[in-house]
């Protein structure tokens, strides 16, 4: 099975299909995912609407690219694969995280970065979670780490909003995302 199938059948796991929440945004509007979202992305990919390049980084790293971004040589509507552990559920829950921002962008969604960020790090969780990962496994002090704290308190129906404050506050001092952060994502399908 070639990666875009791999990619392909995790968005439709059990695992995956499993994954619903929301949450209040940073400027008032509910963030919401459903399992739907995941069989959208999954339907694109099949379609060949959604791309997969593999081998562009050197490490273990994925980035869904939304529009065509010359400065970093980005195709639009793309998932760039690096030399990542295919076979690992670390992997399948990094699947997740990047298809949360291409529904974002198929669905034409105007949503803050950080929430989007948010989003995918929440979601990442979910499917670790789902899937019986041990949260001891998850760096402490980690972004992912955070989001496993707000899955497990959604789960339990717990007050989530200031787990996602801290969870906003990390992504807004975490150098990888300076560049783009305090601005606001639009999908353009």
């Amino acid at each position: 099975m070639g990666v875009k199938d791999h990619m392909i059948s995790i968005l439709r796991s059990d695992e995956t299909q499993r994954i619903r929440f929301s949450f209040r945004g940073s400027s008032g509007n509910t963030v919401t995912l459903e399992p739907g979202a995941f069989r959208r992305i999954a339907d694109g990919m099949q379609r060949n609407q959604l791309h997969v390049v593999e081998g562009r980084f050197s490490d273990n790293r994925m980035v869904y690219s939304s529009w065509v971004d010359t400065a970093n040589d980005y195709a639009a509507n793309t998932f760039y694969l690096g030399r990542n552990q295919r076979s690992s559920r670390d992997f399948n829950a990094l699947v997740v995280h990047e298809a949360v921002h291409a529904w974002f962008d198929v669905a034409r969604v105007e949503i803050p970065w950080v929430d989007n960020e948010a989003a995918g790090y929440i979601a990442q969780a979910c499917y670790l979670r789902n899937s019986g990962y041990s949260q001891s496994r998850i760096d402490l002090g980690s972004l992912l780490r955070i989001g496993s704290y707000v899955a497990g308190d959604m789960a339990a129906g717990g007050d989530v909003a200031p787990l996602i404050d801290a969870l906003r506050d990390s992504l807004r001092n975490d150098r990888r995302y300076h560049a783009n952060i305090g601005t606001v994502f639009t999908g353009d399908g």
